[in-house]
């Protein structure tokens, strides 16, 4: 037998983390575009009316709707990003050899991702609290994000010198 074995593990994680991005894609679309048909009938001031549906109920304010859909828009971008990331490492993984460079720097891209999203949280807290009368500043850190952001760090790390090792040991005779 020659060749190389296929990595059914992989091949089920490409299409777990495939059909994870597609619908957080799908989802994030349908509540962007609701969120902002909403908001434009908040700003023109006339209600929202389909057929005998009408829309004029407005429990939330234009900042904090404004805040949420940009909450919504970096999240969707950022798990479709990692995802796709992700499936590149999945590749090299079905082909046998994940051990190369170019997934020590998608995990570090992965890593950074999750840490521009986390900061984002935070900025649109502080939006919010500032904007939104009545709104106390609320500001909370997800240690499990943080955590993985240092995980993913120090993964890259161990793949490059994985990598490095791999290289030197193929150049000893």
């Amino acid at each position: 037998m020659t060749g190389k074995t296929h990595n059914s593990m992989a091949a089920i994680m490409t299409v777990l983390v495939t059909v994870v991005m597609w619908m957080t894609a799908a989802i994030g679309a349908i509540v962007l575009l609701a969120g902002g048909i909403e908001l434009v009938s908040m700003l023109s001031g006339s209600p929202i009316s389909i057929g005998s549906i009408k829309v004029d109920d407005h429990d939330i304010s234009v900042p904090e709707l404004a805040a949420g859909l940009v909450g919504v828009l970096v999240v969707v971008c950022a798990v479709v990003f990692v995802s796709l990331e992700l499936r590149k490492i999945l590749a090299t993984l079905a082909a046998g050899d994940p051990f190369v460079p170019e997934n020590a720097v998608r995990l570090t891209r992965i890593a950074i991702a999750i840490a521009i999203t986390q900061l984002m949280r935070y900025v649109i807290a502080i939006f919010v609290g500032l904007m939104v009368t009545g709104t106390s500043l609320e500001f909370s850190v997800d240690l499990i994000a943080w955590a993985s952001v240092a995980a993913l760090f120090i993964l890259s790390q161990v793949f490059r010198e994985g990598t490095r090792l791999r290289d030197e040991e193929k150049m000893t005779i």
